[in-house]
């Protein structure tokens, strides 16, 4: 009987784990993806003749206005890119990603979790 209560504790706090993982990679995807579409749409709009970029700095994904710190988003611990560093700028007008093959993907991982961001030669992102 203790056996059996203890196998399905273990199965339990496995299981826990693996959730954890998948909502951490699935979060930060979430909040990239905002950065990524927030950085595009500026770029679009181009009202005040700005330039924006995106970089993965030290853990931390940033989005820059003209090299100026617009926001920042640190992802959970244990959250992995690939590739391990970015540094992708957006074309005025058409809000295009420039800096990396496209489409363009961003693969987060987390335990045996993943999330894959596909961002398109338009700059929409997936």
């Amino acid at each position: 009987m203790i056996g059996i209560a203890s196998l399905i504790t273990v199965s339990a706090v496995l299981g826990l784990g693996n959730l954890q993982s998948s909502f951490k990679v699935r979060s930060a995807a979430d909040e990239i993806r905002a950065q990524l579409e927030l950085g595009r749409e500026l770029s679009i709009s181009n009202q005040n003749q700005a330039s924006y970029s995106i970089s993965n700095a030290s853990g931390s994904v940033v989005l820059y206005s003209s090299g100026v710190e617009l926001s920042r988003y640190i992802p959970a611990q244990g959250v992995i890119f690939s590739p391990e560093a970015f540094d992708w700028s957006f074309t005025p007008i058409t809000g295009g990603l420039i800096g990396c093959s496209l489409p363009c993907n961003l693969v987060l991982t987390s335990g045996n979790s993943s999330e894959t961001i596909t961002i398109y030669e338009n700059g929409v992102v997936n």
